[in-house]
This record gives C-alpha cells, structure tokens and sequence, in this order.
C-alpha cells in the first residue's frame, strides 16, 4: 500500500516524520517531496504599481493635451499663447492627477501573499499499518491523504 499526504512546511510535519520513523516504518519506506512555487511574473521594467506615479503619469499626459489646447486658443486671446498655454498645462496636471487618485486612493493594491510551500509525504506500508498511519497523518494537519494498492 501507498499513502500520500500533503502537508505545509510546518512543525507538525517534522512531528509526523518522527513519529512514522519511531513506529514500524524504516527511513527507506518514507519519500518526502518538497513542491516548488510557481515562479513569479516578469516585471517589466520602469512600470510602477505606486499610485502617486500612475497618477502623475496621468496627470503629465493631461498636461500636454490641455497644454496644446490653451496654446492654440491664447492666439485669440489677450493673455497670448505663452501663459494660456502654461495654465492649461497646469489646470490639465491637475484635473489628470485628481481623476486618477481620487478614485483608486481607497482601492486596495493586490499584493500577492506568499503560500507556504507543500511538501509531498509518501508513504509504502503494509495494509495492516494503514489505518494507523493515516490516522497519525490526519492528527498533524495533513492537507490531504490519499491511498493505493
């Protein structure tokens, strides 16, 4: 018979390892298989999750369209191109900025919480030593428990 069981990296692993190898199971019986994470995505570089930057990123590209708009209405204007153009560079950073923070200030950021990696418990025994060891697996928080002829 083969019994599996799923553990996390825990104490109560390490308890139950101890306890199959003082009872009837030899060292050769156990096989103890620790799981890898998923690798982490690529971050691309220069791309920020800060709020404040995204929102100044917003609000520059604001910025130049309003910027552009002052500019080709200060020809008609007595304030002139020059200063209509600063203002609507300045009013443009501004409306971007606030359109952009306001609304995601209270939102929470998805920061991944690491798991804890699992660690695979196999296990080769007689049927008579089954229900006992899957009982012993059960009492140290096994995840999971799986059996085989």
């Amino acid at each position: 018979m083969i019994i599996i069981g799923m553990f996390e990296q825990s104490i109560e692993l390490e308890q139950v390892l101890t306890i199959l190898e003082n009872s009837s199971i030899s060292k050769n019986q156990i096989l103890v298989i620790f799981m890898d994470d998923m690798p982490s995505p690529i971050q691309i570089p220069g791309r920020t999750q800060n709020i404040h930057s995204n929102a100044f990123e917003i609000g520059m590209a604001s910025a130049t369209g309003c910027a552009v708009i002052g500019a080709s209405v200060g020809f008609k204007l007595y304030l002139g191109p020059i200063i209509c153009g600063l203002l609507g560079a300045i009013i443009g950073f501004a409306i971007g900025y606030a359109l952009y923070f306001f609304p995601n200030k209270n939102k929470p950021r998805s920061k991944k919480v690491k798991k804890s990696a699992e660690v695979a418990v196999i296990i080769q025994c007689t049927k008579s030593q089954l229900s006992c060891i899957e009982d012993t697996l059960w009492k140290y928080k096994a995840i999971s428990v799986g059996k085989s002829d």
